[in-house]
């Protein structure tokens, strides 16, 4: 699966592509542990879904695993371009309060570097 990594700001974009099922889950953690390394601490992350067809439960549990690296370090984690698919389920797995949902780009990153006040980075 290929994955295209970009940063704005210091907020890394992955835009992701096809399928996200396995075996490809290893594309995607593989290529968000290796710019994981590179930070060394709170990482903001945006994972772009607009060209993503289908996301099945391994996949799923691959942006779990992420989460899990990401939100003790202090990290945040948005998701932009949802379509209906993987949108239900995320909230099938009521994870719909640890991934931000926005519409676009512009919106992930300004998010993701002005947190509200009343929220931890």
């Amino acid at each position: 699966m290929p994955i295209i990594q970009s940063e704005r700001d210091g907020v890394i974009i992955f835009k992701l592509n096809g399928r996200i099922i396995s075996p490809d889950i290893d594309d995607i953690t593989d290529t968000v542990q290796k710019a994981l390394s590179q930070i060394e601490n709170s990482p903001k992350l945006v994972f772009d879904f607009k060209d993503v067809t289908s996301m099945d439960s391994s996949g799923l549990g691959a942006l779990m695993k992420i989460y899990a690296d990401v939100h003790p370090r202090g990290g945040t984690i948005a998701v932009i371009n949802v379509n209906k698919h993987v949108k239900n389920l995320i909230v099938m797995a009521r994870l719909i309060t640890v991934f931000r949902n926005f519409e676009s780009e512009d919106e992930a990153v300004w998010a993701l570097l002005n947190p509200p006040s009343d929220l931890p980075q």
